[in-house]
């Protein structure tokens, strides 16, 4: 179980980084730019796929951030890395919330079915935790 745990929250890590990476460049206020961004950022998003290790996911993340946007800023890109942090820590409502907001944020345009295919199962795995266990697997 703790195995496949962390398979799972590998990708949830990616998925995330994108998301606080475009909050972070955009203030807060995405732009059209915005799907194209945690797209990219995100392997689980641009190729499918997803990374093994919560570890990989953040070299993968890292690289992509100096890769491909915009700002291509090494303080940036950890900074963000802080937020997932921050964002796993304060547990499994504010990760929803945060998939939630992603999932707003694929709904229009071409990019819709990444919610079919990782959004929308994210969602009903966090709700399907008691909140003891969303706190001993996001936050440890």
């Amino acid at each position: 179980d703790h195995h496949q745990t962390k398979t799972l929250l590998a990708p949830l890590v990616d998925l995330l980084f994108g998301l606080c990476y475009d909050i972070r460049t955009t203030l807060d206020d995405p732009t059209c730019e915005s799907p194209w961004t945690v797209t990219r950022l995100s392997t689980s998003f641009s190729w499918l796929d997803p990374p093994r290790a919560p570890s990989d996911a953040v070299y993968a993340c890292l690289r992509r951030a100096l890769t491909y946007p915009l700002y291509r800023s090494w303080a940036v890109a950890c900074s963000t890395i802080n937020d997932v942090e921050h964002l796993l820590r304060a547990g499994r409502v504010a990760v929803l919330k945060a998939l939630l907001r992603l999932r707003t944020l694929f709904a229009d345009g071409d990019r819709y079915l990444l919610n079919t295919i990782w959004v929308d199962d994210y969602c009903a795995w966090l709700q399907s935790w008691s909140d003891s266990a969303a706190e001993r697997r996001l936050g440890g």
